[in-house]
Parts: C-alpha cells; sequence; structure tokens
C-alpha cells in the first residue's frame, strides 16, 4: 500500500490489485474500506521535483488525474481526457 498525501486529499494505492481510494484530509485511512470505494487503475507517474503525480485511469491512458502533493495556484484536482491516438495514417 503506497500513501501519498495531497494539498487536498488522502490518496490510498493498492499497488497489488492496481487500485486506489482518495479521501479527505480529516478521514481515517485506517477504517476499513468497502470494495466500491477503490477505482482502478492503470500506472502512477511520480515527479518528485514538482510535487505532482499523476494517476492513470484507463489503459488507453486517455483519462487522468493529477494533484499535487504541495499547495500551488489552482491546485483542483480534475480529471483531464485526452483524445485517443488515431489509427488511420496520413
Amino acid at each position: 500500500m503506497e500513501r501519498i498525501e495531497s494539498a487536498h486529499s488522502i490518496w490510498l494505492f493498492d499497488t497489488e490489485r492496481c487500485r486506489f481510494r482518495r479521501l479527505p484530509p480529516e478521514a481515517d485511512p485506517d477504517a476499513p474500506a468497502l470494495e466500491a470505494d477503490w477505482e482502478i487503475y492503470f500506472s502512477l507517474d511520480i515527479d518528485d521535483t514538482s510535487g505532482a503525480f499523476t494517476v492513470t485511469l484507463n489503459e488507453d491512458g486517455t483519462r487522468l488525474l493529477r494533484a499535487f502533493r504541495k499547495p500551488v495556484a489552482n491546485d483542483v484536482t480534475q480529471e483531464l481526457r485526452l483524445d485517443p491516438p488515431s489509427d488511420a495514417e496520413s
């Protein structure tokens, strides 16, 4: 289990099962969780320099969550959706 504290949340990553859950900072991360409290993820990229981390939510890499460990301006965690790569040849 990997724990990351962002500016507004506690993130728990179950690296064996490739799933995560996000909690408010005042929550008890040791409290029992329902299976529905967890969400599948495909990769976790941590940038030690900036304190940012990105969670890839789907296999295509088109749904991402990006958060920061330290408070920064406009640091609200948001989901990013990217267009899938085009299979058409030029």
